[in-house]
């Protein structure tokens, strides 16, 4: 079950490139991190599972990222905002890109952090989003170490 979000700004599209699981081919990722979300108490965290998203913040990622888009997981039965792979069109499910640790989005030191880009989202207002989060070291280690854009 998602979780209704308040994110006030600032918001951050992390991107990156990475093998496709399937086909192997690198294609662009997209992630959100949150700073200032009213149900964490001051922990920086990745949004996940994305089931409800304001237009304006999809067509942001979407100038940057064209396919990350609302997807159907077999994995867990439901719908939400993936990333899927352009060329063969298979789903990058959020569990494998942000839990694995070494994953796109759970780096495991500052080199892979570093690997990261990161560009705020022109928010002028918070913002809801039905989202999972998560929390924890790697969110720090990407808010601190990933190139902004």
């Amino acid at each position: 079950m998602t979780n209704k979000l308040k994110i006030n700004p600032p918001l951050f599209l992390v991107s990156t490139n990475w093998p496709c699981w399937k086909c192997d081919t690198r294609i662009p990722l997209a992630a959100l991190l949150a700073i200032k979300v009213d149900e964490i108490n001051g922990d920086i965290c990745k949004l996940t599972n994305i089931t409800q998203l304001p237009d304006e913040i999809l067509a942001f990622i979407q100038s940057r990222v064209p396919s990350f888009k609302y997807s159907y997981s077999m994995t867990i039965s439901t719908k939400y905002f993936a990333n899927t792979c352009p060329n063969c069109g298979v789903m990058q499910g959020d569990f494998y890109l942000h839990s694995e640790p070494g994953s796109p989005f759970f780096p495991m030191d500052k080199k892979e952090a570093r690997a990261l880009f990161m560009t705020e989202i022109p928010l002028t207002e918070p913002l809801w989003i039905e989202a999972d989060y998560e929390l924890g070291a790697p969110c720090e280690m990407i808010y601190t170490h990933a190139k902004r854009v």
